[in-house]
């Protein structure tokens, strides 16, 4: 299984490669396909990441509750980013000739507002986990 997904980095490695090089010899020609490209990478993300923990629940079977608990944080955490957005717009959007829709504001404020709280509760995590460690350490 590891030489597998060893041999599968590689291959996402080098194909990324490849649509780098083409990318800049075409200049802005073929931003499209680096796009394109960047999405099915970030799918493929997705898909391991759900998929993986499923070969470990056969031998673990309390691994099942902990990864519901992490999705279950993760759609909390959007669903609240989601709400807390509102969609309007800005000068800078406002004043453009084809405006985004609000639909379309909500969605890039939701992505705003959820990156925000990770990065909360990333740097939270880093100075708590410190923070344990020196008290621990006493």
């Amino acid at each position: 299984m590891k030489k597998l997904l060893n041999i599968l980095i590689y291959l996402i490695f080098a194909v990324t490669a490849v649509v780098l090089v083409y990318f800049w010899m075409a200049k802005d020609e073929r931003v499209g396909t680096l796009l394109v490209w960047g999405y099915i990478v970030l799918a493929l993300g997705i898909v391991l990441l759900l998929l993986t923990p499923l070969f470990n629940i056969a031998s673990n079977p309390k691994m099942l509750r902990k990864m519901a608990v992490s999705i279950g944080f993760i759609v909390v955490l959007f669903g609240l980013a989601f709400l807390l957005s509102s969609g309007d717009q800005t000068i800078s959007t406002a004043m453009k000739p084809d405006p985004p829709k609000a639909q379309t504001l909500k969605i890039i404020d939701t992505g705003l507002i959820a990156t925000y709280f990770l990065l909360a509760i990333a740097l939270l995590s880093v100075l708590g986990g410190s923070v344990l460690a020196s008290i621990r350490n006493r």
